[in-house]
Formats: structure tokens, C-alpha cells, sequence
């Protein structure tokens, strides 16, 4: 890929490289940001050739640690237990980067005040391959071609005037691959408990939701008007087309999926706030 981060300035540091994170990185290393601009601090994360790594703040502040970009990349319940160690080395030239979902513009300025930026990023995992969405939102002095330059390499990027809707985005974006993938696991069932050898099935419905995928993104139409070009009065696509449309079911159950994720993403908010 095209190493466009070959010339990003600033020291970054990931506290917490779980799988988002570390995915996240990986793709940067990909697109050319130098390994010695990186630290990571994070007592379980496999190690990555010529980054330094560190199991506590304390260890990388003893290290003479410096960041111009801080990112948060662990569980949105441990922000409590790293702030009041990381707050004092977010300062005025720092730009502070968070995946942390629920926790708010608002929660992180709170508790990183003196930072030159408070920027909230909802990627999701499909950025490990350059194909994801990361939804963006800031608060503060934000330099937005060097957040841009980032964010390119994960896929798509959406900005938002504000993150008022970003416990949603988090449900709909971020959780959304786990839901696409269980819906592809259930495809797959469905077609091997009707007769398909497992490995048969699973190819085919892979194969199936990527082809709709990649015609939906190419041709510009509506999912709707694709799905009447293969369905017929009468026909079997139309037969399976009327059980999925019964009542409307399908579009309840996503609803209450999604409702259920945001949901989630609240109460974790309020955790890590200490109110929950």
C-alpha cells in the first residue's frame, strides 16, 4: 500500500492495543509510520518489532516518555484507573485520540483538559484490511489533514459536527462486522441444515453477501431496487423475500439489536465515569 504516513510528525503513544487498536496500528506501520515514533503502553499486547513497550504509564514516564498523540485504546471502564496518570502528560501540544466507546467529547475533556485536542474515533475492524469506517468527532485546536492522514489508511472516514450520536454510530459501525458475521454464521446454517456439507455452505454464503456488497457499492442503487431485479412475481426469491418481510419482523429485530448495543454503550459511559 501506499506508505502515506511516511512523514507523519509526532510521537505516538497507545495506551491499551487490544484487537481495534492494535489493528489500527498494524495499518499505520503498513502505511509507513515509523515503528520508533511509536510506544505502547499495555501489560498483555504481543509485542511489535522496534516499538518500545511498557506495562504501566509509570514505566513509559520513567522512560522519559513524551507524546504529541496519545490514544486510548483500552477498555472504557479502565479510563478512571489511567487518567489520573496519563492527564499530566496530555498537555498543550498533545492530541488525544480515543476508540473508547461511551465515553464522551465531554468525558474526556473533563479529565484531559490542558489537551490541544479531544478527538473521539469509532473505526471498526474491518480497518485491519483498509476496508473499515471510522466516524470522527473534536473538541479543541483539531489539525484535521494530520487526523485525516490516520484515518485514510483504515477505509472510509465520516466526520460529525458532534458526538451526540456516536453511542449509536459505536452499535452501528463498530459492533456492526460481529452482527454481519452472524448473520453470514446463520446463512451458512440454514443452507447446511437444508443439505449443504458445511464447508460447501459457508463458501457460498460468504461468496453470496460479498458479490451483494460489492454490486450494492458499484452500482449506486438502492438496496431495494437491487432486490427487486432478482426477485419475480411469483418466483423463489420472492417466496424468501416475503418471510423476511412478514410484519416486518427483520427490521425489529435489527432495531432492537442496535438498541441493545447502544444501550450497552451508555451504561459502559457511566462506568467509566464512576456513575454506574
Amino acid at each position: 500500500m501506499t506508505k502515506t504516513l511516511g512523514k507523519f510528525a509526532g510521537r505516538m503513544l497507545l495506551v491499551g492495543c487490544g484487537n481495534m487498536a492494535g489493528a489500527m496500528l498494524d495499518r499505520w506501520l503498513a502505511a509507513g509510520l515509523d515503528p520508533a515514533q511509536v510506544a505502547i503502553v499495555d501489560p498483555f499486547a504481543a509485542p511489535r518489532e522496534g516499538i518500545a513497550h511498557f506495562a504501566s504509564l509509570a514505566d513509559w514516564s520513567a522512560a522519559e516518555g513524551a507524546a504529541e498523540w496519545v490514544m486510548l485504546g483500552m477498555k472504557p471502564q479502565q479510563l478512571g484507573e489511567v487518567a489520573g496518570d496519563l492527564a499530566p502528560v496530555v498537555q498543550g501540544d498533545t492530541h488525544l485520540l480515543s476508540i473508547l466507546a461511551g465515553v464522551s467529547l465531554a468525558d474526556l475533556a473533563a479529565r484531559f483538559p490542558a489537551a490541544k485536542a479531544q478527538v473521539r474515533i469509532l473505526p471498526n475492524l474491518a480497518a485491519r484490511i483498509g476496508a473499515g469506517v471510522s466516524a470522527v468527532a473534536s473538541l479543541g485546536e483539531i489539525d484535521e489533514a494530520a487526523v485525516t492522514s490516520l484515518l485514510k489508511p483504515l477505509g472510509t472516514v465520516v466526520a460529525l459536527a458532534d458526538d451526540s450520536t456516536m453511542d449509536l454510530v459505536t452499535a452501528f459501525t463498530g459492533s456492526g462486522p460481529a452482527f454481519v458475521f452472524r448473520l453470514i454464521e446463520s446463512y451458512a446454517a440454514a443452507g447446511e441444515r437444508l443439505g449443504l456439507s458445511a464447508d460447501d455452505s459457508l463458501r457460498l454464503a460468504i461468496a453470496t453477501f460479498g458479490g451483494a456488497t460489492a454490486l450494492l457499492e458499484s452500482s449506486g442503487e438502492k438496496p431495494g431496487a437491487l432486490a427487486a431485479q432478482v426477485a419475480s412475481k411469483g418466483g423463489t426469491t420472492q417466496a424468501g423475500l416475503d418471510v423476511l418481510d412478514e410484519g416486518g419482523q427483520l427490521v425489529a429485530l435489527m432495531t432492537n439489536v442496535l438498541r441493545a448495543a447502544r444501550d450497552r454503550g451508555r451504561e459502559l459511559a457511566d462506568i467509566a465515569r464512576g456513575d454506574g
